[in-house]
């Protein structure tokens, strides 16, 4: 058994010997010199790293701040665009160009009667004029569209006719009853057509002829657009 066990403490020793030996052959294989190279080339490669790491970190922030200008100009050019379209949605409605939808006014009128006797005077029955009147107090009074017997009134429309067949822009004649329908603030206009002041020459003749002149207002009311393909009509020479 001691033999045994003085063959194995041989054997170890002699492991350990070996394995020292080989370290020392192995550190001897690697010269001084190639193991200082070795150091300055990772030295070198970590630097290198450093330096690329840093471009990196100067090219984010270029691009951060070139993402930015573009971010405010886009900006910038977002609530341009979106005040040149409120101008544009603000004179589309102006010009009658757009529907319009919303509570308003709605003034009826109709012919009178003549007097007893009388066969010259034609105070009894709406004349363009009358319209025209009622147009412009009620967009004094804060509408927004008007429209007449359906018809769209535009900042460029005009009155014109004979009495009891009234031209607007040139259109189909109207007859009455008439319908002046406005969108806007109806509590303004109504106040406005209610003032004793107002359109008294109509309501002069209402009380004189019986014209029919009545106004309410309505909390939904819709106007169509003007009909920009009514083209001016001229008067030919009969043939």
């Amino acid at each position: 058994m001691s033999k045994v066990f003085g063959w194995m403490l041989v054997a170890l020793v002699a492991f350990d010997f070996s394995f020292l030996v080989a370290g020392q052959i192995r550190a001897q294989l690697i010269p001084a010199s190639n193991r200082l190279a070795q150091n300055q080339a990772l030295v070198a490669s970590v630097q290198g790293l450093e330096q690329v790491n840093s471009n990196r970190h100067a090219q984010i922030a270029t691009l951060r701040t070139e993402i930015n200008q573009l971010e405010t100009r886009a900006a910038v050019r977002s609530q341009a665009t979106q005040s040149l379209t409120a101008q544009t949605d603000r004179l589309s409605e102006e010009a009658g160009l757009t529907k319009l939808r919303g509570p308003g006014v709605v003034v009826s009128l109709d012919n009178g009667h003549p007097l007893a006797g009388e066969t010259t005077r034609t105070g009894y029955q709406i004349d363009y004029v009358d319209l025209q009147d009622i147009v412009n107090l009620l967009f004094a009074g804060g509408a927004d569209a008007i429209a007449v017997n359906g018809r769209r009134i535009s900042p460029a429309s005009y009155f014109g006719g004979v009495t009891g067949a009234i031209e607007v822009d040139q259109g189909p004649p109207l007859i009455g009853p008439y319908s002046v329908a406005a969108v806007g603030d109806r509590d303004q206009m109504a106040s406005l057509l209610g003032q004793p002041s107002s359109l008294g020459d109509l309501k002069g003749r209402q009380r004189l002829f019986g014209l029919k002149l009545s106004w309410a207002g309505q909390p939904d009311i819709e106007l169509n657009p003007f009909d920009g393909s009514l083209q001016p009509q001229y008067a030919t020479p009969a043939g």
